[in-house]
């Protein structure tokens, strides 16, 4: 099946890149998301940045078995139970206890998730809450829930796409989180935002060839963390930890109406080297408001460098050193 690499904004053809540029220039100004749709049946489309196993491409906000460019389900691997990439709504109620609610519960436990990317367009990492005592109930259980629970996504009448296992991070009300994610929806609709994290996310480790143990970068973290804690204390600012949320900063940093979100690198070198992650740097790109806070020499004369995400671009060159490498399934 075909790919989507363009949609059509108004009388214009435009490709992902400037989609997802598009779309975040509209969060930032907490204007309602872009119109785009499909080039070839209409329907409304969001663009998906891709990583892993998938390309960049659009994506159908609801399935369209008659366009050629819509979505379709492909089988992956869980170590998990086996599930079917597709199944029916009577299955799906069968796998996560039933109920007309998105965060699906049983005897006071989260079962699954069933989500519509036309009201969670950022789905299954994000998810916007809205108000009402039954769902803000859930939303709190699913962050208390401790492990990954089976999360499903609707791609048209009767068929849900099972996306693999997901676990809440976070669940924010604050008016800023609330704005920066709220897609087209009203504020005064929105009790707060879920974060989530895939249970199967890789996680990759670089060691020797002049790196630091884990021990030690333990230890050096931990000493830039408190020092850029410390010097933003000191301007003013009020200062809430982030790092166990992976939301793609460590710090958040608030003074008046002044919000700031900082990724902290600590190094016990006298010039900057730091790792960022894939998840670190699309937030720098997402949010206006990301600093990099550079600490050289951590414990033992810690310097403070801090820059935004234009001026890590242009300072720094970025090379990866691994690569995560899968199977090519030949074409017919």
């Amino acid at each position: 099946m075909a790919t989507a690499t363009l949609c059509k904004l108004g009388q214009s053809e435009i490709n992902v890149q400037e989609a997802i540029r598009l779309r975040q220039i509209a969060l930032t100004d907490e204007q309602p998301m872009p119109p785009f749709t499909c080039m070839e049946c209409g329907r409304s489309v969001r663009p998906h940045q891709g990583g892993g196993h998938t390309p960049s491409h659009f994506e159908h906000l609801r399935r369209n078995r008659n366009c050629s460019l819509s979505h379709k389900a492909t089988p992956q691997k869980t170590s998990a139970v086996k599930q079917s990439s597709s199944i029916n709504t009577a299955t799906l109620a069968r796998l996560t206890a039933g109920g007309d609610n998105y965060i699906r519960t049983k005897d006071g436990e989260v079962k699954g998730l069933a989500l519509r990317l036309d009201l969670n367009e950022r789905a299954p990492e994000v998810i916007v809450v809205g108000k009402g005592p039954r769902i803000e109930r859930r939303a709190r259980l699913l962050l208390d829930t401790p492990h990954a629970v089976p999360t499903y996504v609707k791609r048209g009448t009767n068929a849900w796409e099972y996306l693999g296992e997901y676990r809440a991070t976070a669940y924010r009300t604050d008016k800023s989180t609330i704005a920066q994610y709220r897609g087209d929806r009203r504020t005064d609709e929105i009790a707060g935002i879920l974060f989530l994290e895939s249970a199967a996310v890789a996680s990759v480790s670089v060691r020797g060839g002049g790196f630091a143990d884990p021990q030690t970068r333990a230890e050096i973290e931990q000493a830039a963390i408190h020092f850029v804690t410390r010097e933003l204390k000191r301007e003013g600012f009020t200062v809430e930890d982030r790092q166990r949320e992976n939301c793609g900063y460590d710090l958040l940093a608030r003074r008046g109406e002044e919000e700031l979100l900082y990724e902290v690198k600590g190094t016990d070198a006298l010039v900057p080297r730091f790792f960022i992650s894939r998840n670190e740097r699309n937030c720098s790109t997402r949010n206006k408001n990301w600093r990099l806070a550079v600490v050289t020499s951590a414990r033992v004369n810690p310097s403070l460098l801090v820059l935004t995400s234009a001026e890590m671009e242009d300072r720094f060159t970025f090379e990866c050193l691994a690569w995560e490498c899968t199977t090519v399934t030949p074409t017919a």
